[in-house]
């Protein structure tokens, strides 16, 4: 029997199309897309592309597809953002070089005429805001990169390129370069120093944006700069833009198969982060009136910075709340996965405000680990830090549900860390440690009552390397020479482990050697010098209160530095005047003991 197949809908048309058809239209970057975020070298990359087959006069160059989405009579890009933006910056720098007829040109091409044509309410408001006459004809939702191309097209993005005297005789900005100075005729040798002498002399000064399109905008005009191209030339390459490349436009009509699209596209080895990906589809799912609010409070978490981790930090946070909401960890994680309950929610815009509050309290948990105690010590140098898989598979889903974090535990996971580093031995990426954690927060997770301190000392001591273990930990750690970064910090952990002090130790000590570097030839064993018994911790300078710091110490005797001991703040220091009235060789190793054994003593676990 033949089964007649049901007709499929095809909510879209598809068309090989020019850069001026698509210019022509009200374009709208929609908040479901990333910021601008091409560097320079995917800006010089698609210079290059586009400069070798106009200099070939042979071929049409085939740009790719975009997919719009045709929605209340607007066009909403949902692929195609980076390089239709980057096409928009590079006709603009043409019409800023080229003739006035070709820049008037560009300009109905690309911009409104305030005077003239009707003004959407979104273009009114940006008249407003901006109080300028020239208003690009596409539209970003995302703020910053609305800014920036507003700023570009009314000439507010200082360009220093325009101060160089002697392009003609250049091929490239290179750093160590001659560059003279236009103003003042004045020769420079570095790129760096001419940009610092046109700012301290010429009271030049860069344009500071949030967008990257500033960026990206200057890197363009300086490679058309140094092509030195004549009127002629930039007619011709305009033309070659506007007409003579391909791009296959998906225009579609539907909202839900225009989100499908984009996860196809990007699912071919596009470089879209994950994170983008998914923000689509639930802002396709939030009311519009919610849509710029949920929009931009993403972007804002996800792009939260910390000391230690940086511009990834928000992104890690990302990924634990979102396990957090499914209120189960795990070692791999499928984002789409884990987001589809938000998505699939009848009010997705209640639960991605719970997903924030997640990410919000995730922060306040780490201001909480980074001004605790012992917390600090592992959260003011990038050199002296956990692997993240301790915050993800241990402290921070636990500290969200006990609502407070544990000064206890963090002083066992830092007690740990300081027994291992000086001899790089197992981190917390490593599986026996990880896993075992992942179980016993999940544990947690379902029973608040379960013991999950006691567990992970369990586990602490059950992975405890030989190396660290009492005897092999002395006898290492008395003939080792350790860096100065994770000596300072060895110090700053036991300082603050025998203080008693309200006040925190204060994290601004420098690393002082006891027995002086310049006498390091008087040393029968000259390895020594960098024992953890001739080293110490001193104020960096000289403090209100008396304090005499490493810098005005230098490499003075022993008896003048004994004085400065004598009055300094570390405990560990002071001792040092007390118990050595002289420090020779014999008292670096007295003292080498002495340290070693109360190091033991405290990182012990």
């Amino acid at each position: 029997m033949n089964v007649q197949s049901k007709s499929r809908l095809k909510p879209y048309t598809t068309n090989q199309v020019s850069w001026k058809i698509i210019l022509n239209k009200y374009l709208r970057i929609p908040m479901n897309q990333r910021e601008f975020e091409w560097e320079n070298g995917e800006i010089h990359r698609f210079l290059d592309d586009l400069f070798q087959i106009f200099v070939e006069k042979k071929y049409c160059l085939k740009m790719g597809s975009i997919i719009n989405l045709n929605y209340n009579s607007t066009d909403n890009i949902y692929d195609g953002q980076q390089r239709t933006l980057t096409t928009i910056l590079i006709l603009n720098v043409i019409g800023c070089l080229g003739p006035e007829k070709l820049r008037q040109k560009i300009k109905d091409l690309l911009t409104i005429d305030t005077d003239i044509d009707d003004l959407t309410p979104e273009q009114q408001n940006i008249k407003k805001k901006y109080n300028v006459n020239i208003i690009p004809r596409i539209y970003c939702v995302n703020p910053n990169d609305m800014e920036g191309l507003v700023k570009i097209f009314n000439n507010k993005v200082n360009l220093w390129c325009t101060y160089v005297d002697n392009i003609e005789e250049m091929d490239s900005f290179i750093e160590h370069q001659n560059y003279v100075c236009k103003k003042c005729k004045t020769p420079i040798a570095r790129k760096l120093d001419f940009i610092r002498h046109i700012k301290n002399q010429h009271n030049f000064e860069e344009t500071k944006l949030k967008s990257n399109l500033s960026n990206a905008f200057t890197e363009i005009y300086n490679y058309f700069v140094l092509k030195k191209y004549d009127e002629k030339q930039l007619i011709n390459l305009y033309k070659f833009i506007v007409n003579d490349i391909d791009i296959q436009y998906y225009d579609c009509n539907d909202r839900d198969y225009v989100s499908r699209i984009f996860d196809w596209e990007n699912n071919r080895g596009k470089n879209v982060k994950k994170l983008d990906i998914i923000k689509n589809p639930i802002l396709v799912n939030v009311p519009d009136d919610k849509k710029i609010e949920v929009y931009e409070k993403w972007e804002n978490l996800k792009k939260m910075e910390n000391k230690i981790y940086k511009k990834e930090f928000g992104q890690k946070l990302f990924n634990i709340a979102i396990q957090i909401y499914n209120n189960k960890i795990k070692r791999t994680i499928d984002l789409e996965e884990l987001f589809k309950p938000i998505i699939e929610h009848e009010d997705t815009y209640q639960e991605i405000n719970k997903f924030f509050d997640i990410v919000e309290k995730l922060f306040e948990i780490m201001n909480k680990i980074s001004n605790d105690k012992f917390g600090r010590l592992l959260n003011n140098n990038r050199k002296i830090k956990l692997t993240w898989e301790s915050y993800m598979y241990c402290m921070l889903p636990i500290f969200y549900h006990t609502e407070n974090i544990n000064s206890k535990l963090i002083e066992l996971i830092v007690r740990w860390y300081f027994r291992n580093s000086p001899f790089k031995t197992r981190t917390f990426n490593n599986l026996c440690y990880s896993n075992r954690f992942i179980e016993i927060v999940n544990e947690f997770l379902i029973d608040k009552t379960f013991d999950y301190f006691e567990e992970i000392n369990k586990c602490l001591q059950k992975n405890k390397d030989s190396l660290i273990n009492n005897d092999n930990y002395i006898s290492s750690l008395t003939t080792i020479n350790i860096g100065i970064t994770n000596a300072t910090h060895l110090l700053l952990y036991l300082e603050t482990k025998i203080t008693t002090d309200l006040n925190n130790v204060s994290l601004d000590y420098s690393l002082e050697h006891i027995f002086s570097q310049k006498d390091k030839e008087k040393l029968k064993d000259q390895s020594l010098m960098n024992n953890i018994g001739n080293l110490t911790l001193l104020e960096k300078k000289n403090s209100k209160n008396g304090h005499r710091g490493n810098s005005s110490l230098g490499a003075k005797n022993y008896t003048i530095k004994r004085a400065a001991y004598e009055g300094s703040s570390s405990h560990i220091t002071r001792t040092i005047a007390k118990k050595h009235e002289t420090f020779s060789e014999e008292d670096i190793k007295k003292r080498n003991k002495y340290i070693v054994e109360l190091l033991n003593k405290h990182t012990n676990y």
